[in-house]
């Protein structure tokens, strides 16, 4: 069969031209795939979920990030967040006069990570439970999906962290730190402890961020030194969906559909309904920043169930697999599709019209070269696009399947295969 182009595949969408042979011919799915989905405004809905908040009554921003992690608005013992607070030895919720390693309690002592752990963690022993000291990854996580620049509010000087993603923002006053009785640099320098130790230094080290009127950037410092701490607090939303049963730890949902498929709850990558996983090339088993391995221009064929290919059956196994083109034409013909949001994000929530159970598509956006300076996807929150397992045959094979939704249609489109990124949702039978 000769490949399709544009033209042909747009006739197709729009007039709904049925073939008797979907494996064979590609024209009987468009007939399902131009099938109007109902929806709401996108405009109208929640960004995120709440964007702020309070816990025992101490503030926090949720500024859309990858973990759900929420930071705090102000430091421990700070009352706005301009002011620094009192300054910590790691691994130590009490401040000190003196700070030196004679009276540390952490020095020389192997430690593990003391997030959470109110013996050591003075974010969860004077804020109570639910707030804790962030982890390295967390403040890189911050670093990296945020602009910062250095500004000044309240008479004093410090960072302001403004999301990428969703244009909240944090600010981390200047502090100065304390070595001995001497409080240094309080006016113009930033020193923050996290919950991570560094045990590469003689067990006296820990993960901290600092910061100037130049950069700021993560470090290593003495345990002994005195830092101030910023809390944060997790993502408590329960976003947990009806599930039927789950295979290799993974949830799956019986939609009742005619094959037999079980959908699964979440996309490779994450075990979260509401976060996206990871995006892949199509025919790679690597996430796009992962690597640059993807399916050869002569694989002339569906890759479902491949591990070679198939992320899906490459990550969770047990007979999971990506979905063919034709088991999504199944879905849309046999479910109901409505645009809204649950927990951190808006997507698709794909309802049985045989039973009633459903599962939610988050809206992920894509992967492309435009992402490269700070790896995040294109049009998340807005643009719904998932990977089939299914190639576009024909004179050329460098193009696949995908499943896309925008404004109030779902359809079907192709793109080339090593150039966007795209999630995943896995199938069982």
């Amino acid at each position: 069969m000769k490949k399709l182009n544009f033209f042909m595949l747009a006739l197709f969408l729009v007039t709904g031209l049925v073939s008797v042979n979907a494996q064979k011919q590609q024209g009987s799915i468009f007939s399902i795939a131009r099938k109007q989905v109902k929806t709401t405004t996108i405009a109208t809905m929640v960004e995120y979920g709440p964007t702020t908040g309070t816990l025992n009554g101490h503030d926090w921003v949720d500024l859309g990030l990858p973990s759900g992690t929420r930071w705090a608005t102000c430091n421990v013992d700070a009352t706005t967040p301009e002011k620094p607070g009192k300054h910590y030895s790691w691994g130590e919720t009490v401040a000190k006069s003196q700070y030196v390693a004679g009276n540390t309690k952490t020095y020389n002592k192997k430690m593990d990570d003391i997030a959470g752990n109110a013996t050591y963690d003075v974010a969860t022993q004077k804020w109570g439970k639910g707030w804790r000291m962030p982890t390295e990854m967390e403040l890189r996580e911050l670093l990296n999906y945020c602009h910062d620049k250095y500004v000044q509010k309240g008479g004093r000087w410090g960072r302001e962290f403004t999301s990428i993603k969703n244009k909240k923002s944090i600010f981390l006053p200047a502090t100065g730190s304390r070595d001995g009785a001497k409080l240094e640099e309080a006016n113009g320098c930033g020193l923050y402890w996290t919950s991570t130790p560094h045990t590469d230094n003689f067990n006296n080290g820990a993960h901290m961020y600092t910061f100037g009127a130049a950069n700021g950037e993560p470090s290593i410092g003495e345990r002994y030194t005195g830092f101030a701490v910023r809390p944060v607090t997790d993502y408590d939303v329960n976003t947990d969906i009806p599930s039927d049963g789950q295979t290799n730890g993974h949830k799956w949902v019986d939609l009742g559909l005619p094959s037999g498929l079980k959908w699964a709850t979440c996309n490779v990558g994450s075990d979260a309904i509401d976060q996206d996983g990871g995006y892949y090339r199509w025919g790679a088993t690597t996430t796009y920043y992962d690597g640059k391995k993807y399916a050869k221009d002569d694989v002339q064929r569906d890759i479902t169930g491949d591990a070679h290919y198939d992320a899906a059956a490459a990550h969770w196994g047990g007979g999971w697999h990506m979905p063919t083109v034709q088991d999504f034409a199944e879905l849309m013909e046999h479910c109901t599709w409505q645009w809204t949001n649950i927990g951190r994000r808006k997507g698709l929530k794909v309802t049985s019209k045989h039973n009633g159970k459903y599962i939610f598509l988050p809206a992920s956006g894509a992967m492309n070269y435009t992402c490269d300076a700070y790896r995040l996807p294109n049009d998340v929150n807005k643009w719904l696009k998932y990977w089939t397992s299914s190639d576009l045959p024909g004179q050329s094979t460098s193009e696949a399947y995908y499943l896309s939704a925008f404004e109030d249609h779902v359809y079907f489109s192709t793109n080339v295969r090593g150039s966007y990124g795209y999630c995943i949702r896995p199938v069982i039978k």
